[in-house]
């Protein structure tokens, strides 16, 4: 929009509001920030494209919806306030939202976390709910008309009603509108696309296209052309979620996944269905194995170790630097690179031993999300608990009063202490108290400040970023390169891990013999006796397969009793 266009748009709506910067821009027009000067309130002022006062039907329509859209009060829904007409101008303002579109979120940060996710799922589908219940479908369900509130991180549905408004048919030009308002075709349902009858499950297809879209940090569905995509959205299916976000848990993949499914009548009914199997997939919570555990927590020591090389390098480095060279100031150093090395192969071994009892690398990230799923959602808990937040704040207070008892302390030694050589300094007997009490006392603070209920700690953020990442994949490949798979292993590892007693061998070998009728036609106590030593040489493959899945079961038993020893 020109600076003219702006100008003039701030000269029609001047008695009312007073617009203050750009927003954003689309298909359907330009956001304004603006304030609303009769109720002294920030707005977000949607400012339409001019065939909105042209066309008098079109015109109508848009009205007509938009009483519709004010009439609803739903916390997950951007409230509409009015609706503004000038000479060859139809504006109308909505809630402002402090924070972002789910599309500038993915785009600065990234795909979404578990959490996130599933909060986004549950949000948009409480308003979607709503607004279905009222007759409504929105229609447009695309990442840049979801908001996320900086404060809260909640999710909020805006511009409904519009869509319709525009996509109803007309005469002449139908179609060329409903492809200047949709805008997105890699969003539309495929009912949508082909001009059918749609409903609320047309909405939950989007939404699913969504979710994948914040899950993933791409789109599902693309195209050189507007064509090819809508033909796309007919004819292909869309990609499993868990073929490129393998670590989600299988309900909330199996939701999304459902919500895709080409025909309406194969998708979640409504939006509460799905809401509902969002939430069972927070409740069933991650089936997680012990093995997976045990390995997180070695990458962790891990991590730690890392963590000591780095600062401890970095002291000696100044150190040496300040001093000179010093053969005594290397050796933390390098105690520290002996114990990072003995872990390092610790957790290689660890990592290959969950490939021996056959762990696939997806199974095993999608254990470290759980773990790190699960403990966030202690902390979460924790940053809404008062009484955490009280004691938080008390030993907040309690490490700054000791920060300063520290400063004072070691002060003393500061202004007592003499200088007897470059770099060396004499110091009351008397004085070392008072320091060495100073030191612990500020070690002790800093402690207490850098360790946070609210906030994972450093050799968590490590594994979310570095091991659960490209580094950690590359380290399980290393660990399992030469590892194959048992192929007569039936039992998946935490199977096989709960089970107490091997699977009985008589079992599985009478049930594959196989059964020789006799001459006379009378197979049965005949057949019965002769089928453990019928078919010999058929039966070898059945052995050999049994006593490998023993021996396999054995080890994990084994293994087990180990554990819980």
């Amino acid at each position: 929009m020109s600076t003219s266009d702006l100008t003039h748009i701030r000269r029609q709506l001047a008695d009312r509001y007073a617009l203050e910067r750009e927003l954003g821009r689309g298909g359907m027009g330009a956001v304004y920030l603006a304030r609303d000067l009769q109720l002294d309130r920030p707005v977000a002022l949607k400012v339409l494209p001019v065939e909105f006062a042209a066309d008098p039907a079109l015109h109508e329509r848009f009205l007509r919806e938009m009483r519709t859209t004010a009439s609803f009060s739903h916390p997950n829904i951007v409230p509409v306030h009015s609706v503004e007409e000038r000479d060859g101008l139809v504006a109308y303002a909505m809630g402002y939202v402090e924070g972002e579109s789910l599309a500038q979120r993915v785009q600065r940060s990234g795909p979404l976390s578990v959490r996130e996710l599933v909060r986004l799922l549950q949000d948009v589908g409480y308003a979607l709910a709503y607004a279905h219940g009222r007759g409504v479908a929105h229609r447009d369900i695309k990442p840049d008309n979801i908001m996320l509130e900086r404060a809260t991180g909640r999710a909020l549905l805006m511009d409904f009603g519009i869509a319709r408004a525009i996509t109803e048919p007309t005469a002449g030009g139908g179609l060329t509108r409903v492809g200047e308002v949709v805008g997105t075709p890699e969003y539309m349902s495929p009912e949508q696309a082909s001009g059918d009858v749609v409903d609320g499950r047309s909405d939950l297809y989007s939404l699913g296209l969504v979710a994948w879209y914040a899950a993933v940090g791409r789109t599902a569905v693309t195209g050189d052309s507007t064509q090819k995509i809508i033909v796309k959205q007919l004819t292909e299916q869309v990609p499993p979620i868990d073929s490129v976000r393998p670590e989600l848990p299988d309900l909330l993949s199996a939701a999304i996944d459902r919500c895709v499914a080409k025909l309406p009548e194969e998708r979640f009914a409504s939006a509460e269905a799905l809401v509902e199997a969002v939430d069972n997939s927070q409740l069933a919570g991650p089936d997680i194995p012990l093995p997976v555990r045990s390995f997180v927590a070695e990458l962790e020591v891990l991590s730690t170790v890392f963590l000591l090389l780095t600062v401890v390098t970095w002291t000696v480095s100044r150190a040496m630097a300040r001093l000179g060279s010093s053969f005594d100031a290397i050796i933390p150093m390098v105690l520290l690179v002996g114990i990072g090395l003995a872990r390092f192969l610790q957790v290689l071994s660890e990592a290959r031993h969950l490939a021996v009892m056959g762990y696939s690398i997806d199974e095993i990230f999608k254990g470290m999300h759980g773990v790190y799923d699960e403990r966030e959602s202690v902390r979460e808990a924790r940053r809404a608990d008062p009484d955490t937040q009280r004691r938080r704040r008390f030993t907040v207070r309690m490490a700054l009063l000791m920060l300063v008892v520290a400063a004072g302390l070691i002060g003393i030694e500061l202004a007592t202490r003499t200088r007897v050589a470059p770099n060396r300094y004499a110091i009351p007997p008397w004085a070392l108290a008072p320091l060495f009490t100073g030191l612990t006392l500020a070690g002790a603070a800093f402690a207490l400040l850098a360790r946070t209920p609210f906030r994972a700690p450093p050799q968590e953020r490590i594994l979310r970023r570095v091991w659960m990442g490209p580094v950690g994949r590359a380290l399980l490949g290393v660990a399992s390169r030469g590892v194959t798979r048992s192929a007569g292993s039936v039992l998946t590892p935490l199977a096989a891990l709960s089970r107490s007693t091997p699977v009985a061998a008589p079992v599985s070998l009478i049930s594959t013999a196989r059964v020789v009728p006799t001459p006379s036609g009378n197979s049965g106590a005949s057949a019965a006796m002769a089928a453990p030593h019928a078919e010999t040489n058929g039966a070898a493959p059945h052995d050999a397969a049994l006593a490998r899945l023993e021996d396999r079961v054995a080890r994990l038993e084994e293994w087990r009793h180990r554990a819980e020893g």
